[in-house]
């Protein structure tokens, strides 16, 4: 990976962890130094994270990292819902051996990285096996759209206190998805990532009284 495209992976994976937290101002400078880097890198970076849609670039008033908005997270979840039900019914009729394979690699990434302990990669496969599918479809002009939605979802997931969920499980979720696209099952694998993605966060009885 090149430096500057680490250092922009670096920035991202802290946000979506909100570990740099939403409202949280950055500077070009601040970056610069606590990464070790000029800053003509951590403005690039930025740049990128701002067509992400994580940060907020405003003139004088400086960099600011998205704010997360509940009912902003339910619109995102809502279009990422419709882009990928409309998707799936596509991707059934044009999945191959060859796309099955792949995805199949990637799902055994994912348990690989639950069982690790690795929340960020889960995501980071989590993406790729999404894309995966939906790029079957051949609706290519959404896929940035979509792309986009998935992330603030994940990062919205993690903003979410009461979200509980172990990583194994997280990854598991996504077999019955792989079963339907490999039975070329449009309706079901349509029905299932509507699911999928309606419960994407998981809050307990309990949590949820709480």
């Amino acid at each position: 990976m090149r430096p500057r495209d680490a250092l922009y992976s670096a920035v991202k994976r802290r946000i979506v962890l909100n570990e740099m937290k939403p409202g949280m101002a950055l500077t070009e400078l601040g970056l610069a130094r606590e990464l070790g880097c000029s800053q003509g890198p951590v403005r690039e970076a930025l740049l990128r994270l701002q067509e992400d849609g994580l940060v907020i670039r405003n003139g004088h008033r400086g960099t600011t990292v998205t704010p997360l908005d509940p009912e902003e997270a339910g619109e995102i979840l809502e279009l990422r819902r419709r882009i990928e039900m409309r998707g799936a019914l596509r991707a059934a009729h044009a999945v191959d051996e060859d796309a099955l394979s792949d995805l199949a690699a990637l799902r055994d990434k994912m348990t690989k990285a639950a069982r690790a302990g690795d929340e960020y990669e889960l995501i980071e496969l989590d993406t790729a096996f999404h894309l995966a599918i939906f790029r079957l479809s051949g609706l290519t002009a959404l896929e940035q759209i979509l792309v986009r939605c998935i992330l603030h979802s994940h990062r919205q997931k993690l903003w979410e206190p009461r979200h509980r969920r172990p990583l194994v499980e997280t990854a598991a979720r996504h077999d019955v998805i792989f079963e339907y696209l490999a039975a070329r099952n449009g309706s079901k694998l349509s029905e299932q990532l509507a699911h999928h993605i309606d419960t994407i966060v998981a809050v307990t009885p309990e949590r949820a009284a709480s």
